[in-house]
């Protein structure tokens, strides 16, 4: 990787992280989380939400909630996390875009006492998105940077997909945005996530998720090939008052002639 970007330096922090942890991060979410925190340093941002759709027994959160203190430590960011769920499983699939052939009512509960127990700094939102979303977003959490999806219905994303409505003062202009269930069995682009993700894009002029294109040849080599890899978008929030502040990915040089 060419030193001048700054993938080479977040990918040896990636793989430091990984190493330290000893198997108990989320390659994706130590990914997403360092290139969330890396974009709120350069711009000046004291505060940082990671957020997780889609809790089910907690396994991700937990992952979650241990990069963001590694990360937040590391860059001197405070680093909040937060995942919502309904606490009783899946909705009920209202049609086909919710894919039932693939998902049932009460898919994956959560034993919310348990998890509870186990979470140190990750605050949990129960209830259906559509019911809780703005009421979030109105308790001041910090700007938001990283986004997990993993939420199967077609619905439920929708509503998730909302949070890119909110205030930019509630959003880093741009977010990465990882999307469990958009590829194999039966999705399409004309269900599941993939089509949430195109209405989206298709209402909004001037905020688009976009697929990161060729993300593999700027992950760490030995992670080019992992699924992981194609399952991030990119939020990108042109209207934003700092989309065009620089960034720090790609280095600036003087070339001397």
């Amino acid at each position: 990787m060419n030193p001048e970007f700054a993938y080479h330096e977040l990918n040896e922090l990636y793989r430091t992280l990984m190493a330290r942890a000893g198997g108990g991060l989320r390659n994706s979410y130590t990914w997403g989380a360092i290139h969330a925190a890396h974009l709120a340093r350069m711009l000046g941002y004291q505060r940082l939400s990671l957020l997780e759709f889609g809790v089910a027994g907690g396994r991700g959160l937990l992952a979650l909630e241990r990069v963001a203190a590694l990360v937040g430590t590391h860059w001197g960011i405070d680093i909040e996390v937060y995942g919502f769920d309904t606490g009783v499983g899946l909705p009920k699939p209202v049609d086909y875009r919710d894919l039932p052939n693939l998902w049932t009512e009460g898919q994956f509960p959560m034993d919310r006492k348990k998890l509870e127990a186990r979470l140190e700094r990750a605050h949990l939102v129960i209830g259906p998105i559509a019911d809780t979303l703005s009421g979030f977003l109105g308790r001041d959490p910090a700007p938001i940077g990283f986004v997990s999806i993993d939420l199967d219905l077609y619905s439920s994303t929708r509503d998730a997909l909302e949070l890119l409505e909110a205030s930019e003062t509630r959003l880093l202009p741009r977010i990465l945005c990882y999307f469990d269930d958009i590829q194999g069995f039966t999705f399409s682009e004309f269900n599941g996530e993939r089509l949430a993700i195109h209405e989206f894009n298709e209402r909004h002029g001037r905020r688009k998720l976009s697929l990161i294109h060729g993300m593999r040849h700027f992950v760490p080599p030995e992670e080019s090939q992992s699924q992981w890899v194609e399952l991030f978008y990119m939020a990108h929030l042109f209207d934003h008052s700092r989309y065009n502040d620089f960034d720090g990915l790609l280095r600036r040089t003087r070339l001397d002639i």
